[in-house]
């Protein structure tokens, strides 16, 4: 079960990005900034637990987007739990 404390602070997403796996779910999380607008959103990347990000197919990812929030890392941390449960078969496939 991933909590909202697992995902780190606001200011660690501006350094680098979270990985993370959850009942053969891997996940990485990272902050999108536009530079025109300097409009900030995390970037949620689902995918199996077999390989690293960059060794796992493109077309084996799952993307969401989220706002640069506390309220929106709650959301994830609770996206995160239901995607694990939800989408195991893949998961464990």
């Amino acid at each position: 079960m991933v909590r909202r404390i697992d995902l780190m602070a606001l200011k660690f997403y501006e350094k680098e990005p979270l990985t993370g796996s959850l009942e053969g779910m891997r996940y990485r999380i990272r902050l999108l900034k536009n530079e025109e607008t300097e409009e900030k959103q995390f970037e949620v990347v689902l995918y199996p637990d077999r390989w690293c990000f960059e060794k796992t197919e493109d077309s084996l990812k799952q993307t969401y987007h989220f706002p640069f929030t506390e309220e929106g890392l709650t959301k994830i941390a609770d996206f995160l739990n239901e995607q694990a449960t939800e989408q195991k078969e893949l998961w464990n496939a």
